[in-house]
């Protein structure tokens, strides 16, 4: 539902609405940091006043080893030779070589362990210790073994790491009176070995653990994440899918699957080919596995299966029941408009132009994962109601069966007098059962750009804070009183003075907001937040990064706030403790 203006459905306890704008506290922070190259030295540490640092950073490795990974096939029981070369960066060093068990972080990334013992099967032909002298290149060299198990990857892991040297501060880099340190640099290198063995009957695969599925809320798009364990001591490979379909109910009947969803594993989350979907995993490790889910939902019953799968045969199943509702993603339909249950239409947000950063034709795309077969009619109208005769659409009334999509081309054509156009794209559809009755009526924001966009002028009310009906939340209006569309998109870090991570609150998500609409941007706090003194961080941005508000805040939450209790009242009394900077306002 849109939430510009006043929402009916939104209800507010008087004295629950606070402004900020009295309660502001200026911070000062500083920051001294110089990156200098090569080496690495640490400067004076001045403690005076407990809170300031220096430090000179000069970091380079002591040597380059090249390739990182080597990948090779084999079958079980055979011997694969391997090399590496490894080059020194300028000094003599002591060169330490060992095999070791390799472990795997949440996101996927690999590392050492140096608590368990290393994977048999690693024999070196050239020397563990050794000297590599400045400027020097030598070549490591070894065999594998691969075992007799049955898993389709093996990763044998490689330790190559310096003894290090330490970094005295000379009597120059102090005064008297300050704290010096002294750092001991090590350059270390994790190698690794991996064979494919191409077997199909995988008892390793055979034994992970699907260990929870959800769809959850990321950057307001429902995101898909799961966990996964391999219980075995050996490494495998293989592909995860998740299918997201609605469950049978009373009110929404089942409606079809959308295609699988690959899941990839945080770390080749920016791999754009599809190594990015193949999932590695070590011994005994437990995986958290992603994707976006770019697919419209209704309230309602669930269930999200996952599937894993060792090429195309799928080894393992398991099915976890969701309750989703719409509200929990809020920019989905930014991206994808809700016709009707199963109906959709992308993109949900349309503009076509001759300048710079628009395009003439653009492709829309009608889905209809419902049972039934609909009849979808678009028209497109100017913001007085008028047809838009410059927009020419290769579809306007179509039939679409269930479970089918439809591509629409939408061109600009010809030569307009007017600088730039406003309006809808209205769709109407029916359900060829019922032909005769409307099902549902939508529209779609549409923007024109003949010459040039329309100047941005977007305001901004004050911040505040409130207790709304589904939450606390930190509210600020905005208004369009510019002559086009205007996307708005906001951000706000609420963080400690402790040094822990910000939350990063969202809305807007890029929505676009009509001329004379206004909308309030509501960031909705989690639940877990604690009363106590925060720092507030606001960014409202439009369109070309336009900077529409910044704010920096820093205020007491109060249990009484938090609680939204009635003596919320109380709110002003405890903003007015903090001092206001009105140069930190904007």
């Amino acid at each position: 539902m849109e939430r510009d203006n006043a929402s009916a459905a939104r209800v507010r306890s008087r004295g629950k609405r606070t402004s900020m704008l009295a309660c502001l506290a200026s911070i000062v922070m500083s920051s001294l940091v110089q990156a200098q190259t090569p080496g690495v030295r640490t400067g004076a540490i001045d403690t005076r006043d407990g809170r300031r640092v220096s430090i000179e950073q000069r970091v380079e490795q002591a040597f380059r080893i090249e390739p990182v990974v080597q990948r090779f096939k084999g079958r079980r029981g055979e011997v694969i030779p391997f090399s590496f070369t490894v080059t020194s960066t300028g000094k003599t060093m002591q060169i330490d070589v060992s095999p070791i068990q390799l472990r795997q972080e949440e996101s996927g990334i690999i590392l050492h362990d140096e608590h368990s013992p290393p994977m048999e099967g690693v024999k070196f032909t050239t020397p563990t210790r050794f000297t590599l002298n400045a400027g020097e290149t030598v070549e490591l060299k070894g065999k594998v073994t691969i075992p007799l198990a049955k898993t389709n990857y093996l990763s044998f892991g490689l330790l190559v790491r310096d003894e290090g040297m330490v970094d005295e501060p000379t009597d120059a880099d102090a005064v008297g009176g300050q704290t010096r340190a002294a750092i001991r640099y090590v350059t270390q290198y994790v190698l690794r070995v991996d064979v494919e063995t191409g077997l199909t009957n995988l008892s390793s695969i055979e034994q992970m653990e699907i260990e929870d599925a959800q769809v959850v809320s990321h950057e307001g798009m429902p995101y898909i994440r799961a966990y996964v364990k391999n219980p075995s001591n050996f490494a495998l490979e293989c592909r995860v899918r998740a299918e997201l379909s609605h469950s049978d109910s009373a009110d929404a009947s089942k409606s079809r699957s959308a295609d699988p969803v690959a899941l990839f594993m945080p770390s080749r989350a920016n791999l754009d080919d599809d190594e990015k979907y193949l999932v590695r995993m070590m011994p005994n490790a437990r995986l958290r596995l992603e994707a976006p889910l770019e697919t419209s939902l209704i309230d309602g019953q669930y269930d999200l299966n996952l599937m894993v799968s060792n090429g195309r045969r799928t080894m393992l199943e398991r099915t976890f029941p969701q309750t989703l509702l719409v509200n929990s993603f809020r920019a989905l339909d930014t991206r994808i408009a809700n016709l009707g249950p199963g109906v959709t239409l992308e993109p949900a947000q349309i503009e076509l132009g001759r300048v710079e950063g628009t395009q003439r034709m653009v492709t829309l795309e009608v889905k209809n994962n419902s049972d039934d077969d609909q009849l979808i009619h678009l028209v497109p109208r100017d913001h007085l109601g008028d047809p838009m005769s410059r927009l020419m659409l290769s579809s306007t009334k179509f039939e679409l069966d269930a479970g089918r999509s439809k591509t629409i081309r939408a061109l600009l054509r010809g030569v307009s007098r007017e600088s730039s156009q406003w309006g809808t794209l209205d769709i109407i559809r029916r359900n060829l059962k019922s032909p005769n009755d409307v099902e549902s009526a939508t529209s779609l924001p549409l923007e024109l750009v003949h010459q040039q966009r329309p100047q941005l002028t977007v305001a901004a009310g004050p911040l505040q804070w409130a207790n709304l009906t589904d939450g606390n939340a930190f509210v600020i209006e905005v208004a369009n009183e510019g002559e086009g569309y205007a996307p708005i998109q906001g951000e706000l870090l609420l963080g400690r003075d402790d040094g822990s991570r910000p939350h990063r609150l969202l809305d807007g998500f890029g929505r676009w907001l009509a001329p004379g609409q206004k909308r309030e941007l509501q960031f909705h706090l989690p639940a877990e937040i604690d009363a106590g003194r925060y720092q507030i961080r606001l960014t409202v941005r439009s369109r070309d990064n336009l900077s529409v508000e910044e704010q920096v805040v820093v205020l007491d939450l109060t249990d009484e706030m938090l609680q939204g209790s009635q003596h919320a009242s109380n709110d002003a009394a405890a903003f007015s403790n903090a001092d206001a900077d009105p140069a930190s306002l904007r």
